[in-house]
């Protein structure tokens, strides 16, 4: 149980990293005249805060006990501010994040929660795990635009406010990542 205790402390800090740095990297991109990129930074960054919430849940029915996020996320505001460079930098930043938490991170930590029998735990990091991969693939998109000197149109982004996919122009009925209604949906 400590093992997936552990893996809980760790996704939130990874996350509460991950939801300031894309923050910043949006006023980067803000500065550089993309607005549409900083407008998925800033989406992302907003899902990142659902799986943050989902996770503090989650750790709050397994200890049984009221959680402080301050005893164990450190937020290091300069050097999350060094690693802010160009917005296509970033983007590929943002991509490597994102296919660690996928591929990697979360792939383990689901192992460890259903190894241990924590079906509340084990769906918090596998909505998570689903969503960074949406995540994952909206920065690739929006990078190859970029590289090949296109303009990104501006879209509707919408956030399901149960596990953090994100979807543009419309949500989906049904969201593809955790099988909630379109009423979870929230445009950005």
């Amino acid at each position: 149980m400590s093992a997936i205790i552990e893996n809980l402390k760790e996704a939130i800090n990874g996350e509460s990293n991950a939801k300031r740095k894309y923050e910043l990297f949006a006023e980067k991109a803000r500065k550089e005249n993309l607005p549409e990129v900083a407008h998925l930074f800033e989406a992302i960054s907003a899902a990142e805060a659902i799986h943050i919430k989902n996770h503090i849940r989650a750790l709050a029915v397994l200890t049984n006990s009221d959680v402080n996020v301050e005893d164990f996320v450190e937020l290091n505001e300069e050097d999350l501010k060094n690693h802010v460079k160009d917005t296509k930098t970033n983007l590929k930043n943002a991509i490597t994040g994102e296919n660690y938490e996928t591929k990697k991170m979360y792939k383990n930590f689901v192992k460890n929660s259903r190894k241990a029998g924590s079906e509340v735990v084990e769906l918090s990091f596998a909505l998570a795990r689903k969503a960074e991969k949406v995540h994952a693939e909206l920065f690739t998109n929006y990078l190859k635009i970029l590289e090949n000197n296109k303009k990104i149109e501006k879209k509707k982004v919408f956030i399901c406010q149960i596990c953090g996919n994100v979807e543009f122009e419309a949500p989906p009925s049904v969201c593809p990542i955790c099988d909630h209604s379109q009423k979870f949906f929230r445009e950005y």
